[in-house]
């Protein structure tokens, strides 16, 4: 019998593999005591029989020892969890259902029939909560990954068809097709959703993953119909058109193709990163601009933040603090240990200090400086509640504050991770904060501004660095508190300030005003003055965030005014 990977749900199937599947006879229990049954009046042919399975996949683990990339040679074969599994015959579903936690599956189908067993690469619960929709699309297609076995009669007896999803890797390559990717990367979100549940009974909204063997870490251009992709990443906000004009649907976008010499199918630690995001944008908020970044970076703290809880999250749902990320097709990975010290940056703007504060809060053990173990609950409480609503950006402060509301009489051991990676804020705000990352400048987290209180002057600088728009020093915030609704104006004028030596004027000013996280207004213009004029505003609490679009890294401070006015 055969089994194959399709795109497709139309007649027109785009059939991509071929391989094999396991088709076992189902036996008939033997009963003690005689037979009822009159041989001269035998009942009638039953009208329905049982088609039942296991569905499985093959994983491909990583090598025992660090960088030693995956191991191809030696897959294991796992159950597929929580998959949809249908009968259909001709072009219509008769049965449907889904996989248990040991990829077993069971369809009440017609008798004497021809069908064929499709498992789709979903994963779907509708109706009491929790609920959730999951699905593995190619998005050079923008078809459904499914497992076809060939097409069978069911006849009069209950039967048996076990469909098994190869890698396939050929011994050097993948030379058949890959089935088994679409259902391991399904695999990891079953993982994280059972995490999720596990402290939280939530509905999670339908989430799409984007894979193709086309899927390229290329940099010249960003078109997902041809898999330039770049990177995996998650996209979220908008269907904003890509550099060949199409929109770019929601989801997880997954690399996938060995050629050039980056899969991510079977790294995951890098799906749950990317499915934390997921998570930290539909359960909590999320306040990152995005961008490079690297363990050694000083960033923004809202993507030191994101990206610290993106690697955490990944540890927790893998309940294993080592993340491994494959490259040069697979015979290499990128690790690092959330246990150990990195060694790197420290600090509110290092995403290794958000990460390993974050997993020594949920991990069992405890070592020095570490004499906390929340588990998961806790943290996405935090995530939900105050992180969510804070008036703050989203920070490792703002988090901490939440937890701290969630845990109380835990403050004393979670300031104690706090100060281990030289963080001192004691607020949202990152009041007390005297950790400026090697540059005065960039002192306080936020400057206090207030209504008609006069031209204040600031500078911002990136010593060094490329794609400095996401690092530590490029955005300077400020904090408004109105009592009451006001209409305010907002103006920014670049100009040297004489108590910062060698200072210049900023050439392009850009204003930004949230409340809660989300944009209130905005002023991008062309030019060294900046304004936004007779803005209204409830009462509450406002970030001004400000930046010269024409900063380069480098020792030269760019320098500006800012003066709010209103009634």
């Amino acid at each position: 019998m055969a089994n194959r990977l399709c795109q497709s749900f139309s007649r027109s199937w785009r059939w991509s593999a071929l391989f094999l599947c396991t088709l076992l006879a189902a036996g008939c229990g033997g009963g003690g005591g005689p037979s009822t049954v009159d041989p001269g009046n035998p009942p009638p042919p039953s009208t329905s029989v049982t088609v039942s399975g296991k569905v499985t996949f093959d994983r491909i683990l990583f090598a025992p020892t660090g960088e030693g990339g995956l191991d191809p040679n030696s897959p294991i074969e796992l159950p597929a969890r929580g998959v949809v599994v249908e009968a259909v015959s001709g072009s219509s579903v008769i049965a449907t259902t889904t996989t248990n936690e040991l990829g077993d599956y069971s369809l009440t189908v017609p008798s004497n029939t021809p069908m064929f067993i499709r498992v789709k690469a979903q994963m779907l619960k509708t109706g009491a909560s929790p609920t959730w929709n999951f699905r593995v699309l190619n998005n050079t297609t923008g078809q459904l990954y499914a497992l076809v076995s060939s097409t069978f009669n069911s006849g009069t007896s209950d039967s048996s068809r076990n469909l098994r999803a190869a890698s396939g890797w050929t011994g050097s390559s993948y030379g058949e097709t890959r089935a088994a990717a679409p259902f391991a990367i399904l695999d990891t979100v079953y993982q994280a959703k059972e995490l999720i549940h596990s402290a939280a009974s939530v509905n999670l909204p339908p989430l799409d993953l984007f894979w193709s063997p086309s899927n390229a870490p290329t940099v010249a251009r960003f078109c997902v119909q041809d898999g330039d992709i770049g990177t995996t990443f998650y996209w979220f906000g908008g269907d904003d058109p890509d550099d060949c004009g199409d929109p770019v649907p929601e989801g997880i976008y997954i690399l996938g193709n060995f050629s050039v010499g980056d899969t991510d199918e079977f790294d995951q630690h890098v799906i749950a990163h990317e499915f934390g995001h997921y998570i930290e944008e539909t359960l909590s908020r999320s306040d990152s601009i995005g961008g490079s970044h690297g363990p050694d970076d000083k960033l923004d703290l809202r993507v030191a933040f994101s990206e610290g809880w993106g690697n955490a999250f990944a540890g927790m749902v893998l309940n294993d603090p080592v993340y491994r990320d494959s490259y040069q097709g697979n015979a290499r990975d990128f690790s690092f240990d959330l246990e150990q010290d990195s060694g790197g940056q420290e600090g509110w703007y290092s995403e290794d200090s958000v990460g390993e504060i974050l997993w020594d809060l949920f991990d069992s053990g405890t070592e020095s400086g570490d004499s906390i173990a929340l588990g998961f609950g806790p943290i996405l409480n935090a995530m939900r509640n105050g992180q969510r609503t804070t008036w703050a950006l989203t920070s490792i402060f703002s988090f901490l504050e939440a937890l701290r509301d969630e845990v109380p009489s835990q403050s004393a051991a979670i300031n104690q991770l706090r100060n281990g990676e030289q963080i001192s804020g004691t607020d949202a705000f990152g009041t007390g904060e005297s950790n400026d990352g090697g540059d005065a400048l960039n002192w306080p987290v936020y400057r206090s501004v207030a209504l008609n209180s006069g031209q204040q002057p600031f500078c911002v600088r990136v010593q060094s660095g490329t794609n400095i728009e996401n690092k530590l020093g490029f955005s300077k915030f400020f904090r408004l508190n109105l009592a009451s609704a006001s209409t305010v104006t907002i103006q920014v004028v670049g100009t040297a300030d004489p108590g910062t030596p060698g200072s210049v004027a900023a050439q392009d000013p850009d204003v930004w005003v949230y409340r809660q996280g989300v944009p209130i207004a905005f002023r991008e213009t062309v030019g060294q003055t900046e304004q936004l004029s007779q803005i209204q505003l409830s009462a509450g609490t406002y970030i001004i965030e400000v930046y010269d679009y024409e900063l380069v890294a480098g020792p030269t401070p760019r320098c500006m005014t800012i003066n709010v006015t209103g009634t």
